[in-house]
């Protein structure tokens, strides 16, 4: 059985089909030294949206803690960190 396509869809009518997590440095000033997931197509991919929304949280302070949230919403999906596949 084909597993189902996972997609993002964005509201000016792309659609991101099967995306990885890639975790970056948190750039918001309120958290320097903090981590934060992204969706992106590729892990080196350029264009990237947040995994929780910032008004939801999901900055975490260690690399390990966005990991386990990831892991714990989207258990299938592929996690990078600098092009290398962490999980």
């Amino acid at each position: 059985m084909e597993r189902e396509k996972f997609q993002i869809r964005f509201t000016d009518g792309s659609v991101m089909t099967n995306p990885v997590v890639v975790v970056l440095d948190d750039l918001h000033e309120e958290r320097p030294g903090y981590y934060r997931a992204f969706w992106a197509q590729t892990p080196d991919d350029t264009r990237c949206c947040p995994v929780i929304g910032y008004a939801s949280g999901g900055t975490h302070r260690t690399i390990r803690a966005v990991v386990e949230e990831v892991r714990r919403l989207y258990p299938d999906v592929k996690i990078y960190r600098n092009g290398r596949r962490i999980y």
